[in-house]
């Protein structure tokens, strides 16, 4: 299950756990993600090292300034935290 956190609490776990955590999962596209030339895209998912799966990931979006690609306008940071479910 995949909970949206707030930036304090992300960066909290990630402060006091930074020896522990390894990066799980990471997508880059500063140029436009998706096929969208126009929103640029980051995003981590970190783990525990030895966990089979991911903790918790940060993505950051923005929009693309054709003229100046440089520039990020409406930088946009989503935070999440990973939960794992019960199988029934």
């Amino acid at each position: 299950m995949k909970i949206k956190t707030s930036a304090e609490v992300w960066a909290v776990i990630h402060a006091r756990h930074n020896k522990d955590l390894t990066v799980f999962e990471s997508y880059s596209a500063p140029d436009g993600g998706e096929n969208r030339s126009d929103k640029g895209v980051m995003y981590t998912g970190y783990g525990l090292k030895g966990a089979d799966y991911p903790l918790m990931a940060a993505e950051t979006t923005w929009d693309i300034d054709n003229e100046r690609s440089y520039k990020r306008h409406n930088e946009k940071h989503e935070y999440w935290l990973f939960v794992n479910e019960k199988e029934e």
